[in-house]
């Protein structure tokens, strides 16, 4: 019961408490969002670590284990991305590429004065270099998103941060990240920004 209450009242002091966590593999992180995400927890109460870039800006060093970041509140963190999300972004940049092409070649070629089969050829061609061009954005942010994996797993794993607002969510939170195959599990707190 006392701990309860020290708990209760770390919640109503100017701090932010947070259970921080290590994960080796991307799909247990993801796992780990999701399973978050489906007890209760936003998504703005979760973040992971930036890249390398981000840390050095911020920093100014490097960090070369995620020991060193874990605990520091001025490290910069980013929203996580799924695996699913990041699919879904990869089919709108295409399909909106397409789209635009196609409706743009329709109207070009039908102002220009072209019959239907004119038209219907400009808006296939047109539709075929705009999907090539999304294609070719798409490998980009594919090599981005692996890139950035792989700097993770090199620094020691994907820290991520889970922001607490009761007592009962802190329970929540270890036991989704016991389950999901987490490491160096702990709980801090940081001054509120």
């Amino acid at each position: 019961m006392v701990a309860l209450e020290r708990d209760e009242s770390a919640f109503a002091t100017g701090r932010v408490r947070e259970v921080v966590a290590v994960f080796d593999d991307p799909d247990c992180l993801d796992g780990a969002v999701a399973d978050l995400q489906s007890s209760g927890f936003n998504r703005a109460d979760l973040s992971i670590a930036s890249g390398e870039r981000a840390l050095q800006a911020k920093l100014g060093r490097t960090c070369s284990d995620v020991r060193e970041i874990e605990d520091d509140p001025a490290a910069p963190r980013t929203v996580f991305i799924s695996k699913a999300s990041l699919g879904d972004a990869e089919g709108v940049l295409i399909g909106v590429a397409v789209y635009i092409g196609a409706v743009v070649a329709a109207g070009v070629a039908a102002d220009a004065g072209a019959g239907m089969w004119g038209i219907i050829l400009a808006v296939a061609v047109t539709a075929a270099v705009t999907g090539l061009i999304g294609a070719f954005l798409v490998m980009r942010l594919d090599r981005h998103y692996r890139a950035d994996i792989r700097e993770q797993v090199q620094r020691g794993g994907f820290v991520l941060w889970v922001n607490l607002h009761s007592p009962e969510l802190e329970r929540r939170a270890l036991e989704v990240l016991e389950t999901c195959g987490a490491k160096r599990i702990h709980v801090h707190e940081v001054p509120a920004l």
